[in-house]
Order: structure tokens, then C-alpha cells, then sequence
């Protein structure tokens, strides 16, 4: 692979070795991924037992390919739109403004490709790494690539929070929904209040040794959202989630259900809410229990319900093929030193 040979300066180095893990972590997180593919494993054989392969292979052959490959563009079209999300998180963070636009990008495609075949953190420790790779310190590298993972979270209980309040017979969620509401508007006001009193509290936190990083990032979570590109930071957000509901609605298309828009947001609420949970590998097996649970409650067969969310996932992973190519080809250095681009936007 091209770029990756290249030594990162002697300052990001020792910066390096200072948070690298501590012996013993690569045993714990193979450990936890193993759980995480035994849970995935359990799910699915729980989900063939309660249907018809046959059935899934028949309706295979009558999907409408036009509607999915335009989903797929669709889920690719997220990539830039993420890239530009958090550059705007990087540039607010740095005082450094130098980052490009396609080298941000670049650097979103790969993260998202290893986000596919590996647990997701591992493709947010790529962005990271990278980043670091390009002239950026540690901190500010693991403070946006944290915040914006935060940005698409809050947005998603924030707009599922809305969703649900929708004339739509899937908000109902089999009974659940008032339990999902009480939830979800917690986390919001939490969230809220966090951001609200950070000025308070992180004097207290920044005195105690091991909650001293967390006083410094919610000082700047407070800083990046509550700052001038906080709009463009949170409308970037909302766009991303918009097109997500677009790719379920194409979904619902390509397999004759025609679902109207509220109902495909609230689709896309459960399918990306159930993927965040952090006990499956990439949601996978977890989501097809959710959606056959959700669709089988509205006279959906549990076949096509699978297929669905199979679907989805592959949508998503085909966007992310092209991360790969940028993996492969593309050299992640810093072409001029640091110190001459500090002036640059």
C-alpha cells in the first residue's frame, strides 16, 4: 500500500507511544469481539429458524436492482457529506486550518471501509491514526473523530426523538413507543444540561488525574457546537440522516413496499438505533431481529423483512468499496511541513 512506509515526526511519535494501549488490551478486544460474533452468530440462527429460505430466494429474483443501486449511490453519497461534517469539527478544534476538502474525504472513505469489516472503532481509530499521519497531534485527532461520532448520535436520538411523534403506524413499535420516547428524551436533556453547565464542571473534573481528558473534550464538544460552525456542523448532521431515509425508502421500493415517509424515518430510527448497540458486529443479526419484528407487526412477511435489512446492510457496504481504492492508492503525508500551512483555510 502506498504512503504507509513513510515515519510520522519524532513529536507525534513519543505522542504515540505515550497513549498507545497497554500490554494486554489486544486480548480484551478480541475477547469482546468474539462475544460481539457469537451474539451476531445467535441472532441469525434465531432469525433462520423463524423462516422460509426458499422464500427469501424468490424474492430475491423479483427485487428491483434500479432501486437498490440507487440506494447504493445514495449511502456513497454520505461519505463526502461525513468528510465535510468533520472537517468542520477539525477546523473548529485546530488552529491549523489547512486540511483540504478531498484529503478529509479521503480519509472519511477509509475509515468507513474499515468500518465494514471491522467493529466500527476500529474504522474511527483509522480516521484518527490518519489524521495524525497528515501533521495533526493526538488529542485534536482522537477529539474530532470523537466528536463527531457524538454529533451523529445526538442527531439520531434527537430526530428519532421528533420521528416518533409522526402520524405513522410504525411509531407504535408494538407497544414500546412511549418507553422508546421516555429514553430517548433523557439522553436529550442530559445532553442538554451537559452542554449548558460544562463551564462548571470542567474545573472540578480537570483537578482529578483520570477525568482530566474528559473535562478537556466536553470543553471542546461545548466549544465546536456552541461555536460558529455548530449550524453548518449540525446541518451537515441532519443531511446525513435525511439520506439515510432516503436509502430505506429506495430499499422499500426495490422489494414493491411502498412506504410512505414517515414510516420509512421510522424505520430508519430503529435499523440505525438497534446498529449502535454495542453487542453485535456491525449490528448485523441484531438489525434483522428489530426489522422482522417491526415490519411482522404490520402484515410483513418475515422473508422480505430480511431481506430488507440485508439489503440495507449491503447497500452500506457496497458504498464503502471505494474507501478501499483510497486505501490502496492514495499516500496520507503532508506534502509542505506544518508550519507553512498554518495560515490556510
Amino acid at each position: 500500500m502506498l504512503g504507509h512506509q513513510q515515519i510520522v515526526s519524532t513529536n507525534v511519535t513519543s505522542d504515540r507511544e505515550t497513549t498507545s494501549p497497554p500490554a494486554g488490551g489486544g486480548g480484551k478486544k478480541a475477547v469482546i469481539f468474539a462475544v460481539k460474533l457469537l451474539v451476531t452468530a445467535a441472532c441469525f440462527w434465531y432469525v433462520l429458524r423463524q423462516i422460509d429460505l426458499s422464500q427469501v430466494l424468490s424474492s430475491i429474483r423479483l427485487l428491483d436492482f434500479r432501486w437498490v443501486a440507487f440506494a447504493s449511490l445514495v449511502a456513497m453519497l454520505e461519505v463526502p457529506v461525513l468528510g465535510l461534517r468533520w472537517r468542520n469539527i477539525i477546523d473548529a478544534l485546530a488552529a491549523r486550518k489547512w486540511i483540504t476538502r478531498a484529503v478529509v474525504i479521503a480519509v472519511t472513505a477509509v475509515g468507513a471501509f474499515f468500518s465494514q469489516v471491522l467493529p466500527s472503532v476500529a474504522g474511527e481509530g483509522v480516521r484518527a491514526w490518519l489524521l495524525v499521519r497528515l501533521g495533526y497531534d493526538w488529542r485534536n485527532a482522537v477529539t474530532s473523530v470523537v466528536i463527531d461520532r457524538g454529533v451523529g448520535v445526538g442527531l439520531l436520538i434527537a430526530l428519532g426523538f421528533f420521528i416518533l411523534l409522526l402520524p405513522s403506524g410504525l411509531a407504535a413499535l408494538g407497544g414500546y413507543r412511549d418507553v422508546v420516547l421516555l429514553v430517548y428524551g433523557a439522553l436529550l436533556l442530559t445532553g442538554a444540561l451537559g452542554l449548558w453547565f460544562t463551564p462548571k464542571m470542567v474545573e472540578p473534573l480537570a483537578r482529578w488525574r483520570y477525568s482530566r481528558w474528559l473535562a478537556t473534550l466536553a470543553a471542546d464538544a461545548r466549544r465546536v457546537l456552541l461555536g460558529p460552525k455548530g449550524p453548518v456542523i449540525l446541518g451537515l448532521g441532519c443531511f446525513i440522516h435525511v439520506l439515510t431515509i432516503l436509502v430505506v425508502w429506495s430499499l422499500g421500493r426495490a422489494q414493491g413496499l411502498v412506504l410512505p415517509v414517515p414510516d420509512a424515518a421510522v424505520l430508519f430510527t430503529i435499523v440505525i438505533g438497534v446498529t449502535l448497540v454495542p453487542i453485535s458486529v456491525g449490528g448485523w443479526g441484531l438489525r434483522e431481529l428489530a426489522v422482522i419484528s417491526l415490519l411482522g407487526h404490520h402484515g410483513v412477511a418475515p422473508e422480505k423483512a430480511l431481506l430488507f435489512s440485508v439489503c440495507f446492510g449491503l447497500a452500506f457496504a457496497a458504498a464503502s468499496l471505494p474507501g478501499a481504492l483510497v486505501w490502496l492508492l492514495y499516500s496520507f503525508a503532508p506534502s509542505r511541513p506544518l508550519a507553512e500551512r498554518g495560515g490556510e483555510g
